[in-house]
C-alpha cells in the first residue's frame, strides 16, 4: 500500500483533508430514475374529472354525442350503443374515437370490482381504437397516429392495452413471450415476434416493466417517438446456458421494447377474429405496416437504459477507482449494456480521469436516439481505476481488448470488430491514443537508462514491464475521437497535487512493484522519490514519458483522429482553457478534424454539441468504410415463421 504502514500515513493531517475532498466532490450521480406513485397516464389529462376524482368523457366525445342528437343520459352502455350505430360516412372518425373512448371509462368503472371484465372492456376499447387507424381514409392512407388530429385515439390504445397487461401480470402472472386466453370470451390473443433480432427472441424474454413505471432524474433529454404500443423495459431471464460474453455484460441488463395489440379483422361473419400481441425491437424497427401503411410506434428508448445504469452501487465507482485503484481492480474491464451483436460496429467509449462509465450516459442517450447509428452501433463502455499510472491503464485497456476478441471472434473472421470506434474523454483520450501507435523502446528508454534484460528481477517482473512499455498498434480501431484530452498535461497536476494523491491513493501491488525497480536501479536522486510517477496525476505533467510519446507520435493516417477541445473562458486561443487543460495542451495540429466546445472540462463529455459530433463522425465512418452489407431487418417485411409460444390463460 504505497509503502506506508496505515496507522502512520492515516494520522496526516493533509491525508485526512485530501481524502474527504475525494469522497465529497468525487461522487458520480447514479440514480437516473425514480419509481412513480403513479404510472404516467397521456390519456387522464384529456378526459374529463367527477368531483370525486373519477373519469368522465372528454369534451370532444361529449361534442360528438351531442352533434348526433344523443338523449340516453350518463349511462355509459347507451352512449356505447349510440357510437356504434354511428360509425359510417363523415361521422365515422369520431364516432370511433368516442366509441373507444367509452369502453376505457367502461373498463376503468368495473377495475376495481371485475379485473376480469375489465380485461375485456380494455382490449374492446384497444380494438375500437385500432379499426381508426387499420381503415384507410378517402385517399386510401391509414391515419397517422402521431399526428395531432389522431393522438387522442392513439391515447385511448395504448392506454388500454397497458392496462390489459397490468391486469394480465397482477391476476394472471403474465410473462412476456406468452399468449393469453381472455378470462370471460376466452379470445384468444396470440403472441408473436414479428422481426425476430438477438434481442427480440423468446431466449431474451423474461419479466418485463411499463416504461411509465418510471420518472427520468439526472438527464437532459428523454428520446421518444409517438405512435401505437406500450413502450416497456424487458428483463432477459437468468440463462443457464454458458455465454463467453455475459462477462462483459452489465449487472440488471434490460432493453426497451414496443408492444402492439394486432387485430386482423375476419373475412367473412363467420371467421373469428385474429389477435396478435406482438413485441417490436426500436433499434431494428420505427413502425409496423397496417394495411399498407407504415405506422410509427410509441417507443422510449431513454427510460429503460436510466434505469438499467440507476445502481446505487455505482454512485462512489469514480472515486474508488481514484484512491483505491487496489480494490477497483476487481470492478475493472469492458462493460456492454446489450447483449453482444457481431453484426453492429463497437464504438468503445473510454472515461477520463476520476470518473466511471456513467460519465457518458448523456452522449449515450442522445447518440441512441438516431436510429441509423443504433441499428448499424453497439456501444462499449471501458472501467478502469484511474489512480494508476497511464501507462499501466492502457496496459489494461490492450489486455481486455485481447481478450474480448478472443471470447467473441477468435477466428477474426468479423470485419465489424476491426472498424471499431475508439471515443476517450480526458485521460480516456490518451488511452485511445495508445491504442493506435508502437511504442518500440522509447517509452521504456523515457524511464530506464537500463534494457529490461539487464535489470536484476524476477523474468515475471520483466514480463510485466514488456507488457506495460511495450506495445504494438490495435489493428481493430479504424478511427478515434479524443476530447479533452491533455496532450501537452494538465495544470492540475502539480508537485501539491501530486504528492498530495499520491498520499491517498493506494496502488495494486504490481504497480508499486514496478515503479520501485524503476527507482532503486535507475539511480534516481532520493528527493526525487515524492515525485516519481506513482500515479495517474504524475501522468499527467507535461514532461510525463507517457505524454511525451503520444505527443511525439501521430495517429496513422489510415486511421481517421477527430479532436474536440472544451473552452471555458479566455478571451483568445492562447489563454482558452476548460479549467483543466488548456487549448493550446488539448489542441492537436495533425487530427482530421478539430472542433471548439463552449463547455468546462467535465461539462464537455455532457454537452450537447459533444453529441452530435460524434453522431457527425459516427455516420461519417458509415460512409467512407462504405458499410452497406451490415444486417438490417427492413421494417413491414414477413420473418420465417416463429416457435409454438405458450400460452397463459388468466
Amino acid at each position: 500500500m504505497n509503502g506506508r504502514s496505515p496507522q502512520v500515513a492515516w494520522k496526516q493531517p493533509v491525508l485526512l483533508i485530501s481524502c474527504a475532498l475525494v469522497c465529497v466532490c468525487g461522487c458520480a450521480t447514479a440514480e437516473f430514475v425514480k419509481v412513480r406513485h403513479k404510472p404516467e397516464n397521456q390519456l387522464t389529462d384529456r378526459l374529463n374529472h367527477t368531483l370525486f376524482g373519477g373519469l368522465r368523457n372528454s369534451d370532444r366525445t361529449y361534442q360528438f354525442l351531442a352533434e348526433s342528437h344523443y338523449s340516453g343520459g350518463e349511462n355509459l352502455r347507451r352512449m356505447i350503443d349510440h357510437c356504434r350505430t354511428h360509425r359510417h360516412g363523415k361521422d365515422y372518425p369520431e364516432a370511433t374515437h368516442a366509441l373507444a373512448e367509452l369502453q376505457y371509462l367502461a373498463a376503468e368503472s368495473v377495475r376495481s370490482e371485475d379485473p376480469h371484465l375489465a380485461m375485456e372492456l380494455y382490449l374492446d376499447a384497444a380494438r375500437d381504437a385500432w379499426q381508426l387507424f387499420s381503415r384507410p381514409d378517402e385517399t386510401g392512407q391509414c391515419r397517422d397516429p402521431a399526428a395531432a388530429p389522431h393522438r387522442d385515439t392513439a391515447n385511448v390504445y395504448n392506454t388500454s392495452l397497458e392496462n390489459l397487461l397490468r391486469l394480465a401480470k397482477t391476476h394472471g402472472r403474465y410473462r412476456l413471450g406468452q399468449s393469453l386466453r381472455m378470462p370471460l370470451t376466452h379470445r384468444g390473443v396470440h403472441f408473436e415476434i414479428p422481426f425476430p433480432s438477438r434481442l427480440m427472441c423468446l431466449e431474451q424474454f423474461g419479466d418485463f416493466d411499463f416504461v411509465s413505471d418510471y420518472q427520468l432524474r439526472n438527464l437532459r433529454s428523454r428520446h421518444t417517438t409517438p405512435g401505437l404500443g406500450v413502450p416497456i423495459i424487458v428483463s432477459p431471464p437468468n440463462s443457464g446456458v454458458s455465454d463467453p460474453m455475459a462477462r462483459y455484460y452489465t449487472k440488471s441488463m434490460n432493453y426497451a421494447a414496443t408492444v402492439v395489440v394486432h387485430f386482423d379483422e375476419p373475412s367473412n361473419q363467420i371467421e373469428p377474429s385474429v389477435i396478435r400481441l406482438q413485441v417490436y425491437d426500436p433499434r431494428e424497427s420505427e413502425g409496423l405496416v397496417v394495411a399498407n401503411t407504415l405506422l410509427p410506434l410509441e417507443t422510449d428508448i431513454t427510460t429503460p437504459l436510466a434505469r438499467q445504469l440507476s445502481n446505487p452501487d455505482l454512485s462512489l465507482l469514480d472515486t474508488w477507482g481514484l484512491i483505491r485503484p487496489d480494490l477497483a481492480e476487481k470492478v475493472e474491464g469492458l462493460y456492454m449494456v446489450q447483449p453482444y451483436d457481431p453484426d453492429r460496429i463497437p464504438v468503445l467509449m473510454v472515461h477520463g480521469f476520476w470518473s466511471s462509465p456513467l460519465t457518458w450516459m448523456e452522449v449515450f442517450n442522445d447518440l441512441q436516439a438516431d436510429p441509423e447509428i443504433r441499428r448499424k452501433y453497439q456501444f462499449w463502455f471501458y472501467m478502469y481505476p484511474t489512480g494508476e499510472p497511464i501507462a499501466f491503464s492502457a496496459a489494461r485497456l490492450r489486455d481486455t481488448l485481447g481478450r474480448l476478441r478472443l471470447d467473441c471472434d477468435p477466428e477474426h473472421k468479423n470485419p465489424r470488430l476491426d472498424q471499431m470506434v475508439v471515443v476517450g474523454h480526458s485521460m480516456g483520450g490518451i488511452l485511445a491514443h495508445m491504442l493506435t501507435i508502437d511504442s518500440g523502446d522509447r517509452l521504456w528508454k523515457s524511464v530506464s537508462k537500463r534494457p529490461v534484460d539487464a535489470l536484476k528481477a524476477p523474468g515475471s517482473v520483466k514480463s510485466e514491464i514488456r507488457r506495460v512499455f511495450f506495445f504494438r498498434q490495435n489493428s481493430a480501431v479504424n478511427r478515434i475521437v479524443t476530447i479533452a484530452s491533455p496532450y501537452g498535461g494538465s495544470s492540475l497536476s502539480n508537485r501539491f497535487t501530486r504528492w498530495a494523491l499520491g498520499s491517498v491513493v493506494w496502488l495494486p501491488s504490481r504497480t508499486l512493484e514496478l515503479s520501485r525497480l524503476v527507482f532503486e536501479q535507475n539511480g534516481r536522486d532520493v528527493a526525487d522519490k515524492l515525485f516519481t510517477q506513482q500515479t495517474s496525476m504524475d501522468s499527467l505533467t507535461r514532461k510525463s514519458a507517457v505524454l511525451t510519446l503520444v505527443r511525439n507520435t501521430d495517429v496513422p493516417e489510415e486511421i481517421p483522429h477527430h479532436n474536440i477541445v472544451a473552452v471555458r473562458k479566455g478571451s483568445k486561443p492562447e489563454d482558452w482553457t476548460d479549467g483543466v487543460v488548456s487549448w493550446k495542451n488539448a489542441h492537436r495540429p495533425d487530427v482530421t478534424s478539430e472542433k471548439v466546445i463552449r463547455a468546462g472540462h467535465s461539462e464537455v463529455v455532457r454537452h450537447p454539441e459533444t453529441a452530435s459530433e460524434i453522431r457527425r463522425i459516427l455516420l461519417e465512418h458509415l460512409q467512407q468504410s462504405g458499410d452497406q452489407t451490415l444486417r438490417v431487418i427492413p421494417v413491414g417485411h414477413a420473418q420465417p415463421a416463429m416457435k409454438p409460444v405458450p400460452t397463459l390463460a388468466p
